[in-house]
């Protein structure tokens, strides 16, 4: 039988709002309750796209700058994971952090605009710190736009993994790098293609993204990226003329 942490955990995830409404009205302490990486129930709702949970757990006081263990608040998380409906709901309830890499992930166009145009980009750069003793930031390799300090690009390979092609199309014409890496080592082609974009894969091939890169973690190309997340129509079209 689960414990009430952990179904509310199950609940958030599921899209339970009603659920999550029942178990934090008893315990009001499960909205600070954390799962390993200290990933908070408002992180999971960010993960997962679950709007009202998000609203839920935000109106019983859940800490909308909480941070995961290697420093991703939920906003973060809601742009990394392109949670656009978590991410509105956290702007609108005065989440910080709102960043051209965070814009560019959940395909606000009109803020990249504003944003690329700032003459302080490297205020855009992202919060968390590859200094830190978390795994996760040891698969930042050197050569990534994040560690680079390439905040145009880092926000192409934000927009690209998300799917946001008129960002892409933007930034490219702002001159950012259409191979640039992002987590792992791999470029924007290969987090649309295992993400089942499609339409983005034929936008980064047609603006002369290599295909024949390969990641820095599993040393796999996007061919074999599509075909891991199960989507062989994207396999197929990275074969095209290949």
């Amino acid at each position: 039988m689960m414990d009430e942490a952990a179904e509310f955990f199950d609940a958030a995830k599921r899209g339970d709002a009603a659920r999550v409404h029942e178990l934090v009205a008893a315990r009001a302490d499960l909205v600070r309750a954390m799962q390993p990486y200290d990933k908070t129930g408002l992180h999971v709702a960010a993960e997962h796209d679950r709007v009202e949970v998000a609203r839920v757990l935000l109106d019983a006081g859940a800490d909308i700058e909480a941070k995961t263990s290697w420093g991703a608040t939920p906003l973060d998380w809601a742009a990394t994971m392109g949670s656009a409906g978590v991410g509105d709901l956290l702007l609108e309830r005065g989440a910080s952090g709102f960043t051209l890499i965070v814009a560019a992930a959940l395909g606000k166009l009109r803020d990249v605009k504003a944003m690329a145009s700032s003459a302080d980009l490297a205020s855009h750069r992202r919060q968390t710190s590859p200094s830190s003793a978390h795994p996760a930031d040891k698969e930042w390799p050197p050569d990534t736009a994040h560690l680079r300090g390439d905040v145009l690009s880092d926000a192409l390979y934000a927009a690209a993994r998300n799917g946001h092609a008129p960002v892409v199309e933007h930034l490219l014409g702002l001159g950012a790098d259409i191979n640039a890496r992002g987590f792992f080592g791999a470029p924007g082609l290969h987090w649309a293609a295992v993400n089942g974009h499609a339409g983005m894969v034929d936008l980064l091939l047609s603006r002369g993204a290599d295909r024949r890169l390969r990641d820095a973690k599993f040393g796999g190309d996007a061919e074999g990226w599509a075909r891991e997340g199960g989507h062989l129509h994207i396999v197929e079209r990275l074969r095209r003329d290949h």
